[in-house]
């Protein structure tokens, strides 16, 4: 009986309790803070831009990594000491390694062979997995943050208020 008026006031049982959530907000219900949206919006493409760039650098390393192995068999000096193709970047080569020679060291230009290959093929290495993966999820991050922004938008309020 204690009850009684509460139960009048409850909406009838097949009404769901729960609205659908594709339902606007009650009219009653205040319009949002625009400052705070705005604020948020400018959070939103700050960080994006942030994610880019950092997506972007991994992409240009990628990118001169490819050129760099593109280009690795003309500029590799031979490992068994067979002669250096009669390449303009064969000449380059033979040239580069002889000014690497030292009369007082006849392993100095062996060694600087094997540091010009290591060195050459660390310009070539690829991206790794875990470079790959982060670039993707920087890009998957940015793109969520960007539509963030775009539906924060003062031209979407009304949509907001329709979506809310």
């Amino acid at each position: 009986m204690a009850l009684l008026p509460l139960l009048l006031q409850l909406p009838p049982p097949e009404e769901p309790a729960v609205p659908d959530p594709e339902a606007p907000l009650p009219p009653a219900t205040p319009a949002p803070d625009a400052a705070d949206l705005d604020l948020r919006r400018r959070e939103c493409l700050h960080r994006a831009e942030r994610l880019l760039r950092e997506a972007e650098q991994l992409a240009t390393r990628a990118h001169v990594a490819a050129r760099w192995a593109a280009a690795l068999p003309a500029l590799l000096p031979p490992e068994d000491g067979a002669a250096l193709p009669t390449t303009p970047a064969g000449q380059a080569l033979a040239d580069a390694l002889a000014q690497a020679a030292d009369p007082d060291d006849p392993n100095r230009a062996a060694d600087h062979a094997r540091w010009l290959r290591g060195w050459l093929r660390h310009r070539a290495r690829p991206l790794s997995v875990e470079e790959v993966t982060r670039y993707r999820r920087l890009r998957a991050q940015a793109a969520g943050l960007l539509a963030e922004a775009a539906a924060l938008a003062p031209d979407q309020a009304p949509m907001l208020l329709e979506m809310s």
